[in-house]
């Protein structure tokens, strides 16, 4: 539902951009056509030559403006694009790591000396933990050391709250 949104705003994203080219075009030619009467003007009519020359340097100006626009509204879709992909991996990174704490504890529980059928689960349970830390790591996750240390909140995320008899 939301990729809908999302597709539906960049193609209105593109939309808005094709328009503002087209018009950006279109000044571009009116430009054009303004110089090649400017030399009939200047014969003509003093007067209306520099009212062209106004136009002309609105027009300019507007274009200008035009294409700044432009540039920073795909700066921006960058930027929001590039926001909402680390949103939707951070999204997915927070649900996988419970998977990943009750893998471990999986493993903790295999018997001391297995029998052969026991140590294919053993290791197939160990090659998936070890295939999901390295997708972690490939997104910049790494395993800190936490128990036992004094929070910081630039580590570490707070989960919950709990009371207790000694201040710190």
């Amino acid at each position: 539902m939301d990729s809908k949104k999302d597709d539906n705003n960049q193609k209105d994203g593109k939309i808005d951009l094709k328009k503002k080219l087209e018009e950006a075009r279109k000044e571009a030619k009116n430009l054009d056509e303004a110089i090649s009467d400017e030399t009939v003007l200047s014969e003509q009519n003093p007067d209306e030559l520099a009212k062209t020359k106004e136009e002309l340097s609105q027009m300019t100006e507007t274009a200008k403006r035009m294409i700044a626009d432009m540039t920073n509204l795909k700066r921006r879709h960058e930027e929001d694009r590039k926001t909402i992909i680390f949103m939707a991996n951070t999204d997915l990174i927070k649900s996988l790591l419970p998977i990943i704490d009750n893998l471990n504890r999986a493993k903790q529980h295999f018997p001391q000396n297995p029998t052969d059928d026991v140590k294919k689960w053993y290791e197939g349970l160990e090659i998936s933990i070890n295939q999901l830390n390295k997708i972690l790591q490939d997104f910049g996750v790494v395993e800190i050391e936490a128990l036992g240390k004094p929070f910081d909140p630039n580590l570490h995320e707070a989960s919950s709250l709990s009371s207790s008899k000694t201040q710190r």
